[in-house]
């Protein structure tokens, strides 16, 4: 969310700011789709949750998204996408954009956000856990860098929210409502690599896949090493996300 020291509201101008100045070499924003050809760096859904705007997010035009401002700081107000890439326009930090879309997003979303990052399209990676709008951010622009997080697919055993997918543990501890882990008929490993083989199939433009460092680490306990299995494919790896203080 672009926090840095701590010292500015999440996803703010003031600590995307921060994290430039600093010469981050990636940061992670949040952003919502927009009732216009823009998108809010916002991670929830509502406007309500931290401004003083109300409404769904994906309902408001940017005008309306930028006369907000946040509850706890009235003189300031949550950055469009287009502000964040202005700013990043004269620094080398990389730019992770993190949608929060769910729903299939039309082909003028989809082109909101491909014509606003232009500029700094080299910097850029699209990161979702969404696979339907990678693949039409995909078929939108082949060159544009997207990432997949699998997280809706194959997780750890545990989980702190009530509001979850997949739904079912799976044989072999793995949340997961594939068929393949119904039942237990082969080692982990060999079950874990073959779900990563079809995980590829879901998002075949993807550069990077972003996974949750307990998945990463109860994966590595069961004898499936992912980055490894990533890299031999010429595809980055990402273990979000480490609380470092």
């Amino acid at each position: 969310m672009g926090v840095l020291s701590g010292a500015h509201p999440r996803n703010s101008f003031g600590a995307i700011r921060e994290c430039f100045d600093a010469d981050a070499g990636r940061i992670e924003i949040d952003v919502h789709s927009l009732a216009g050809p823009d998108y809010a760096v916002f991670h929830d859904r509502r406007l309500d949750e931290h401004t003083t705007g109300s409404g769904s997010i994906g309902r408001a035009t940017p005008g309306e998204f930028r006369a907000a401002r946040f509850v706890e700081r009235p003189d300031e107000r949550p950055p469009l996408l287009s502000d964040v890439v202005a700013m990043a326009r004269d620094c080398r930090t990389e730019l992770q954009i993190d949608l929060k879309d769910w729903r299939p997003l039309s082909d003028e979303r989809l082109r909101a956000l491909i014509d606003t990052v232009a500029p700094i399209k080299e910097r850029v990676i699209v990161s979702s856990g969404q696979d339907w709008n990678l693949a039409r951010f995909h078929a939108a622009d082949p060159e544009l860098p997207i990432g997949f997080d699998p997280g809706h697919y194959l997780d750890h055993e545990t989980e702190g929210s009530p509001n979850f997918l997949p739904r079912t543990m799976s044989a072999y501890g793995y949340r997961d409502d594939h068929p393949l882990a119904f039942g237990r008929t082969e080692e982990a490993a060999e079950y874990l690599e073959q779900r990563f083989e079809m995980l590829l199939l879901q998002t075949p433009g993807s550069r990077e896949y972003f996974l949750h460092h307990r998945l990463v680490l109860q994966m590595l306990g069961d004898g499936f090493n992912a980055a490894a299995f990533l890299h031999d494919r010429g595809i980055d790896a990402n273990v979000w996300t480490l609380d470092y203080a």
